[in-house]
């Protein structure tokens, strides 16, 4: 990238992004003689058909090269002008004119100018390396033998996935060319995704599932799936867990937490009956009992069960490295004036890139639970898992997701579920879109 206060304008060489913002901010005003587009070009009949063909009229080349130079450099020929400025002869004025350029055939990157693509590629052998370091499978044919070390029960899910839209997400370096840096990794300086950001992504995946979800069963489901998965260690649980094990007698602050924890960390819809009950409620039995409606789950009298203790989950979330940066810019507009006020520079992953999603399951509370019992959380867990990653994969990941920024999209082949048991059929027809590899 070059700094603008050294950048030597050449008005007749703008072809990519750096030369026109150039180009637009110290030469291009507009001509008092250049009122119409429509004055650059004219109409004519062909014979036998029935389009007409665009030309640009001789007389008023010299004025179309003194207003926009550029665009003789970036079209192969006059007629292929003229068929650009029939195209934006509507705009209101010639000032809009270079924004149409702008938008067409720089930002979108068309054929002509395809070859000035800022996209900067990473050194195969660097992603390797960082990618051997951080345990990431890149052959999915050695997944296999990975879930085969793990203890009974263990599964990896694995999905290499390709970008729909360009992913950001920003990075705490103080010190950098542009104001928005994506963040990289601190050593190897690749692009990534850092695994407690697919964690956060997959948890807010799995409370959006459990605010779709209309069944009681289904949401207790969920709920528990959440917890083994993600572990549970927020400030709300540490407070009901130390009330019930009598660390704590606060019972006001209990029941302010109680009703937190259904409706934050669970995403639980509370009636105003259980709200007044929970707040008139002076009665611990009381208040362990209403819990236990809201979340369907066991409770004991004086501890909760292991899912809602405080815990690490069961599964571990690798990062994700890219191969590829670019250069996205958001430009906000002056309503009045129809102007851009400041450019906002985005350094990005571009659209199309490729990326592994690697997340790998051991049930190691599970030691003292029923071969019944564990088998059939495990696919629980698993189903859920999926369809979590489903759901993140059209919501999108990291910054600007509003924007439709972060999506991102697998074929079957490369969505594979690798298990150390058999899973039984109910949960294979569940799993129709991902490959599965059991053993």
């Amino acid at each position: 990238m070059n700094y603008e206060a050294l950048q030597e304008i050449n008005i007749g060489q703008v072809q990519n992004l750096y030369d026109y913002i150039a180009f637009c901010k110290y030469y291009f005003k507009q001509k008092a003689e250049v009122k119409d587009l429509k004055e650059f070009f004219r109409e004519e009949k062909v014979r036998g058909q029935k389009r007409k063909r665009v030309k640009l009229i001789e007389e008023k080349k010299e004025n179309l090269k003194e207003a926009f130079p550029f665009l003789f450099l970036n079209f192969k020929s006059d007629d292929k002008i003229a068929e650009f400025l029939k195209k934006h002869r509507n705009t209101d004025t010639t000032k809009d004119f270079p924004l149409a350029f702008l938008k067409e055939k720089i930002l979108m990157k068309d054929e002509i100018l395809e070859q000035n693509s800022k996209t900067f590629q990473i050194d195969n052998n660097t992603l390797s390396q960082i990618q051997q370091i951080s345990g990431i499978i890149t052959d999915q044919n050695n997944l296999k033998n990975l879930v085969f070390k793990l203890p009974q029960y263990s599964f990896a899910v694995w999905v290499k996935f390709k970008l729909r839209a360009p992913y950001f997400s920003k990075d705490d370096d103080e010190f950098y060319i542009i104001q928005n840096p994506i963040l990289k990794e601190k050593v190897f300086k690749v692009p990534m995704v850092r695994g407690s950001s697919w964690k956060g992504a997959l948890a807010g995946a799995f409370k959006k599932l459990l605010s779709e979800e209309i069944n009681t069963d289904d949401r207790r489901k969920i709920i528990e799936s959440y917890l083994r998965i993600f572990g549970a260690g927020s400030e709300n649980i540490k407070v009901i867990e130390e009330y019930l094990k009598e660390k704590s007698k606060n019972l006001k602050d209990f029941k302010d937490k109680i009703l937190e924890f259904m409706l934050f960390e669970l995403g639980i819809k509370v009636n105003k009956d259980s709200i007044n009950k929970i707040k008139n409620s002076s009665d611990e039995q009381v208040l362990l009992g209403e819990l236990k409606n809201q979340i369907s789950s066991k409770i004991q009298k004086s501890n909760l069960p292991i899912e809602f203790q405080t815990h690490k989950g069961r599964a571990i979330f690798y990062p994700t490295y890219f191969d590829k940066l670019s250069l996205e810019i958001i430009n906000p507009h002056d309503r009045r004036k129809r102007a851009g006020t400041a450019p906002i520079h985005y350094e990005v992953v571009p659209k199309d890139t490729e990326g592994i999603l690697q997340i790998v399951y051991i049930p190691f509370d599970g030691i003292l639970k029923s071969d019944e019992e564990l088998k059939s959380e495990v696919e629980q867990d698993l189903e859920i898992l999926c369809k979590a990653i489903e759901k993140l994969a059209d919501e999108g990941i990291g910054a600007k997701t509003k924007l439709g920024w972060g999506g991102f999209e697998a074929r079957k082949e490369n969505k594979i579920c690798c298990c150390n048991f058999g899973i039984e059929k109910e949960f294979i027809e569940e799993l129709k879109e991902w490959e599965l590899c059991q053993f």
